[in-house]
């Protein structure tokens, strides 16, 4: 694999247990592949099954929820320079997707595959369970923010209708 792609994948958080590692890198590097997504085109597509995480290696990409009116909402613009990665709970079950992922711009994508993830895993349980714990680390952040935000719109709400004149 090429060393920019190495180094890409050294500052990811994912990785960042291994970000000194070379060999370690390397067996990441080899348990993913390379892909290339013009503008426009669908990464993931929301309610469809996943069974892939994606490392955004260049480019930028804008990550959608669909309204109550089947509209579609952006949540965030996700770009290179923030080393970031998505989709991740598809390595963990293969549940249906919760958002759409759509390129900004023309993107390069270190593509894991979940039975790829699983066989790397096994073969070095101790790797395996560092990058769980980074994808489990991700998904409590993630928890804690959207329980934050339930709260801050709930009492939001009851503003709303305590403030509201009621009559029957």
């Amino acid at each position: 694999m090429e060393e920019w792609i190495k180094d890409r994948l050294r500052s990811i958080k994912l990785f960042e247990d291994f970000s000194e590692d070379r060999q370690a890198l390397e067996r990441i590097s080899g348990i993913g592949e390379i892909i290339d997504v013009k503008k426009g085109q669908r990464i993931i597509e929301e309610g469809e099954e996943g069974d892939s995480l994606f490392v955004l290696l260049s480019g930028s990409v804008r990550v959608e929820k669909t309204t109550l009116q089947n509209q579609p909402y952006t949540v965030v613009i996700l770009r290179d320079d923030e080393n970031v990665y998505f989709g991740e709970l598809a390595l963990i079950d293969k549940d249906r997707r919760s958002a759409t992922v759509v390129n900004e711009r023309d993107c390069t994508l270190f593509q894991i595959k979940r039975e790829s993830f699983l066989a790397f895993c096994e073969k070095d349980p101790y790797m395996g369970y560092k990058i769980t714990m980074q994808i489990a680390r991700k998904i409590s952040a993630s928890l804690r923010k959207m329980n934050s935000d339930v709260i801050t719109l709930f009492e939001a709400l009851v503003s709303e209708v305590e403030g509201s004149e009621i009559s029957l």
